[in-house]
Order: C-alpha cells, then structure tokens, then sequence
C-alpha cells in the first residue's frame, strides 16, 4: 500500500511539474502565487480548485514546503494576505484569509473563513503553502514607496507567469503608480500576456484596467489605501516586461504640499 501511495505521489507531481515547466533546468512558476510570510496560496494549473489533501500536500512538499498552519495563515492575513480562494492547509482543514470583507468574499466577515476539518480528503480545492525560503514573482507589499518588476526584469519574462503583488499602505492614503518602461506582448485584446490594475484587495471587484504592447499606460491613483497588480503570460510569445514604482501619498486637500513626491529615493523589488 505505501509502495503504490509513493508511486502515485510520484506519478501526481511529474504530471504537474509537466504542467509548470522546467527550462534550463531551472523550475519555472506558472501556478497562481501570493506570499506573506512563508505563505502562499496555490491552485493547480488544471484551473481552481482542483487539488485534493493528498495532492495539496505533495504540491507543497515539492517546492521544499508544507502545508501552512492555522497559526501561520493567520500570521500572514495580520500584515495582508488576502485570497477569495478557499485552500487546503495543516491537518485537513480548508479555508482563506480575508483582510476586508466584500459581497464577494468572506460572507461579510474578517479573519480566516474556517470550513473546518474535512472529513472526505477527496475533496478538491486550491492549497496554503509554508515555506519562508521561497521566492517568487508577487507577493504583499506594504512599503510607502517601491519599484516593481516583471520576473527576470530586465530580461524578457518567462512563458506561463501569474503574478500577484497586492499592495496595502497606510489608512488616509493612496497609492499613486507610475510606469517607467514597458514591453508585454501585444495582441488586439490583451488576452495572451497582460498586466491588470484592481483599486482593490484582490482580483474580484474594482477593475481598472488591462494593459499590453509597448505603450507606457498612464499614471494611476487608487481610490483608497489599497491596490492589486495582476500580471500574466501564456505560453507562447514573450517580450521585455515592465518596471513600474508606486508611491504612498496622502489624500488630497486643499492644503496639500505641492512637492514633488517622486524625488525621494526609490528602492528596488
């Protein structure tokens, strides 16, 4: 029984490596990622939730990880991990965490939405990772002021990307982005590669633009405190990807410093 479980996690994870890609020899991400604090989310490249415990834990455990704690989750939620995505993590329970609650997401509630135990571990669903080695493309940005970069930059992006950086700054601010170079492959409707600006937590609500080819989109100002960056490639063509920096600025008053705020130093992602 164990020889034929072995041989079956075996058989699961070459499937999905296939499915994720090696080039050079080196593992290329092509699985929805978000990381906090050794956490990150996972879904399958079959689509959403398509993981069972058993191959929730053997996504994990190939990357050098494990299924992320309750404790840990919640860590991560405390400084801005926020997925409308229910997952696997320790001991066979499913939930998400959720930073602010939307009509969409969290049924009006805060903190990590809990299904509890699950009793069928056929049960499929995406999966929370813990590992705080790793380092891939996105993540939960809380800084005043950063650059961000397309995977690779400045060499041209790797095939089969998704990357999310959710950026929170500080209440009573907002978050003012500015394009520096970018190169995304360009197609009539941005439907092969694109990189997607959300005035929101996540991907579900707030959509403000789809951006590709090699036209520096315009300057944008969140509405509030909190912004989602979105950027994805197929498995085709690729092109020189993008820089882009965000800046915390305070809302606007009529007393406002007319200083220019891009002249403090910027750091790099």
């Amino acid at each position: 029984m164990r020889l034929f479980g072995f041989i079956w996690t075996a058989c699961f994870v070459l499937d999905e490596t296939y499915s994720w890609g090696y080039k050079n020899g080196i593992f290329h991400n092509s699985i929805w990622l978000e990381q906090a604090a050794g956490v990150y989310h996972r879904e399958s490249r079959k689509g959403r939730y398509q993981l069972t415990y058993v191959e929730a834990k053997a996504v994990c455990k190939y990357e050098g990880g494990k299924l992320a704690t309750y404790e840990q989750l919640e860590a991560a939620r405390k400084i801005g991990l926020h997925v409308c995505s229910a997952g696997w993590f320790d001991q066979g329970r499913v939930g998400y965490p959720i930073v602010k609650a939307g009509a969409n997401c969290g049924f009006g509630k805060v903190g990590i939405i809990d299904y509890g135990y699950r009793l069928n571990k056929s049960e499929k669903w995406d999966v929370y990772c813990f590992n705080p080695n790793a380092k891939e493309c996105g993540g939960v940005l809380t800084d005043q002021q950063r650059i961000i970069q397309s995977p690779g930059y400045p060499e041209e992006y790797e095939d089969e990307q998704i990357c999310y950086w959710h950026i929170r700054v500080r209440y009573g601010q907002q978050i003012h982005l500015r394009f520096l170079d970018f190169d995304v492959e360009e197609d009539t409707s941005c439907l092969a590669d694109y990189l997607e600006i959300y005035d929101s937590y996540d991907d579900v609500s707030g959509f403000s633009g789809r951006f590709c080819g090699d036209e520096l989109p315009e300057d944008f100002i969140s509405t509030g405190n909190v912004m989602t960056l979105k950027f994805l490639s197929d498995s085709s063509v690729t092109a020189g990807g993008f820089q882009l920096e965000y800046l915390a600025i305070d809302s606007p008053s009529p007393t406002s410093n007319t200083t220019d705020p891009w002249s403090l130093e910027l750091t790099n992602d």
